[in-house]
């Protein structure tokens, strides 16, 4: 049987602002990011991965390295294995001690871009620091950023030297691109508006019941 290679994507095919999602800071950002809400979670007793899975919706394929990072820095320490072999976690005191000031060095960075690592961050600067007006500016300041990624695609004025294979697959991918940003956008916006004033106690688990 012969071997499938995977697939090799040709940088004049891809939009030049899906290149620029894809920058090792913006890696680093995220997972400082998630790692400061992975630890905010389990203070919150949310402490195996399949609870950050159920009661977050976090994967276990990100939720599993982040725990081990925060291992290995000494911010959590690990429990017995209980039901099924799931482990949980509890925060230490040099946990608490990032967790009070890290959120902070976070929203000073500013906006990464990304959609999901913002979210963290606005929803950090609400239930360690209470300050919902700080987490809704930094959702619009995600907005604004997003779509500033939005550039021309180089090349595509030069329409009579490309394929036209290659060239729709360019515009078609630039306009689904530019589409897909401004939405991203929009709903920052949404949830800036959306932002609860404070986070505040355990919610209970389950859905709620209507009453007759």
């Amino acid at each position: 049987m012969e071997s499938r290679r995977p697939a090799l994507v040709q940088p004049w095919l891809v939009p030049a602002r899906i290149l620029v999602d894809m920058s090792e800071t913006r890696d680093k950002r995220r997972r400082n990011d998630l790692d400061l809400f992975v630890l905010a979670l389990v203070s919150d007793q949310v402490s195996t991965p399949y609870e950050l899975k159920t009661a977050a919706g976090l994967s276990p394929g990100a939720t599993i390295p982040a725990l081990t990072r925060l291992l290995e820095a000494g911010l959590v320490l690990q429990g017995k294995p209980g039901v099924r072999g799931r482990t949980d976690h509890r925060i230490t005191a040099k946990g608490h001690s990032y967790l009070k000031n890290g959120w902070k060095e976070l929203v000073e960075d500013g906006p990464s871009g990304d959609l999901d690592a913002d979210l963290r961050v606005a929803l950090l600067a609400v239930w360690l620091g209470g300050d919902r007006k700080l987490g809704a500016d930094f959702l619009r300041r995600s907005a604004k950023k997003r779509l500033k990624t939005m550039t021309t695609v180089e090349g595509l004025d030069d329409s009579a030297s490309l394929p036209p294979l290659a060239l729709w697959y360019r515009r078609l991918r630039s306009t689904s691109a530019d589409a897909f940003i401004k939405g991203e956008s929009a709903a920052a916006l949404a949830m800036a508006k959306a932002l609860p004033r404070k986070l505040q106690g355990k919610q209970k688990q389950g859905r709620p019941t209507s009453k007759s």
